[in-house]
């Protein structure tokens, strides 16, 4: 059982809200801009399946709703990997200076209109 001294402390939390339509836009206008934003690792798990512009858009919102829990606004959107595990649920890998020591429970919710995302971000204390 953890007490009160090493129990991780809660850094902040974010939340955003993605309209798919525009992702779609951007994503018909200009396919390459995946590699700007997503790791190799997200844009075969976007591009993999019915869904695309959702899955994208999701993603998308999840590394805002990360970089608010995170209150960095520096940081890159891919030093924020959004991966799915085998039962689900969504996770973040973070990558970069300043990082270590970070953990950040997300949740992800989508429509054919609209991707949100929340996030909450913990550090050791």
């Amino acid at each position: 059982m953890m007490n009160k001294k090493n129990a991780p402390a809660v850094r902040g939390i974010g939340i955003d809200i993605t309209e798919v339509a525009r992702i779609r836009r951007l994503y018909r206008k200009n396919p390459a801009f995946l590699k700007r934003f997503f790791t190799p690792e997200e844009i075969v798990y976007c591009l993999k399946g019915k869904n695309v512009c959702e899955r994208i858009a999701v993603r998308f919102a999840a590394k805002e709703a990360v970089i608010k829990a995170l209150d960095r606004k520096d940081l890159p959107f891919k030093a924020i990997s959004v991966s799915k595990a085998e039962t689900g649920r969504p996770g973040v890998e973070l990558k970069g200076p300043g990082l270590k020591g970070l953990t950040v429970m997300l949740s992800l919710s989508h429509t054919a209109d609209y991707a949100c995302a929340s996030a909450i971000a913990f550090s050791k204390r």
